[in-house]
């Protein structure tokens, strides 16, 4: 007799701690177990990160590390130098942060000669429109995509021939007006670094790239120590109502790609991800004051739970046996 009590207050200590536990994943929006598929959490962040990669408040954001392989969507195009990034996201008063790095032994910032390629790294997500998890390679007819792609050229701006073939002997333009710069006159986005180095794309299916009408990311890259490391920022509302949106405790998929210049990577030729699920968290980042208080609460709270069950059941265990 008393051992089956014991087995039965055993059993109930058991159920209660995992549904307080439970309960307590449920809290904090966090998942132990995600069956493969990765999880990048956007947390509240105290202060505005802006577009600094360095800045102190991407310290406290949980890092994810993000496997790539080159492209091989429609047909097989290469890449894949790139094997691994690490993917942060944090967001701010209506802001979404997204910071991506990853190891690259060369600065590819200038493409001046026709023999050299830019790095550069896209994130893309469904389109509002999707009515399923769209195709990786550039969206499908039901479902199109909307992408958010970076280059170093484009930050680094225009550079004069002049100054890469310092030995060349040609005349000079008679004039810097746009008639003379033909890409800049026809509203080629590649030539007009004044606009930023972030170009909102989107696209509907293999082969239907295109700028969208409304440019509204910024983004900012940093080489250091043989990495780069990007920021993207973005309102949770896009101009286009048609693009991806965002908002506290929602979920969406997003994949990653980055482009090695020194490597001839451009255009499909690129190291790619899988659809990785971002989850924009209704908390602030671990580690923050409010955070610590929560956590202290809670602690406390499954601890004076699971004593209080522990008290009831040895007092109905000792009443049983008693009799």
């Amino acid at each position: 007799m008393i051992s089956r009590l014991v087995a039965s207050r055993r059993t109930l200590l058991s159920t209660f701690a995992v549904l307080l536990f439970a309960a307590g994943l449920q809290f904090f929006n966090a998942n132990p177990a995600a069956s493969q598929t990765v999880y990048l959490q956007a947390y509240e962040s105290r202060d505005d990160p802006g577009l600094d990669p360095a800045s102190n408040e991407w310290a406290r954001a949980i890092p994810v590390q993000v496997p790539l392989t080159a492209q091989l969507g429609a047909y097989s195009t290469g890449g894949g130098s790139v094997p691994t990034i690490s993917a942060k996201a944090l967001h701010h008063k209506g802001k979404l942060y997204l910071r991506v790095e990853w190891a690259d032994s060369t600065n590819d910032a200038s493409t001046v000669r026709v023999e050299d390629f830019s790095d550069a790294v896209a994130v893309e997500f469904p389109a509002l429109s999707a009515t399923s998890v769209p195709s990786l390679c550039m969206g499908q007819a039901d479902a199109g995509v909307n992408i958010w792609h970076w280059r170093a050229d484009s930050q680094a701006g225009l550079k004069d021939p002049l100054q890469v073939y310092a030995g060349a002997q040609i005349d000079g333009y008679p004039s810097k007006d746009a008639l003379f710069y033909t890409a800049r006159a026809v509203g080629n986005p590649f030539a007009q670094p004044d606009r930023g180095p972030v170009q909102t794309l989107v696209s509907q299916t293999f082969g239907t790239l295109s700028p969208s009408t409304d440019q509204d990311v910024a983004g900012q890259g940093v080489y250091k120590d043989g990495k780069w490391a990007v920021v993207f920022e973005r309102g949770y509302e896009a101009k286009n109502p048609q693009q991806a949106k965002f908002n506290n405790g929602t979920r969406t998929d997003m994949a990653f790609a980055v482009w090695n210049g020194s490597e001839g990577d451009r255009n499909g030729r690129k190291s790619v991800s899988q659809f990785v699920t971002l989850s924009v968290a209704d908390a602030a980042t671990p580690g923050s004051s409010d955070t610590n208080t929560a956590a202290l609460v809670w602690a406390g709270v499954m601890l004076v739970g699971i004593s209080g069950m522990g008290i009831a059941i040895g007092a109905i265990g000792y009443r049983q046996a008693k009799r």
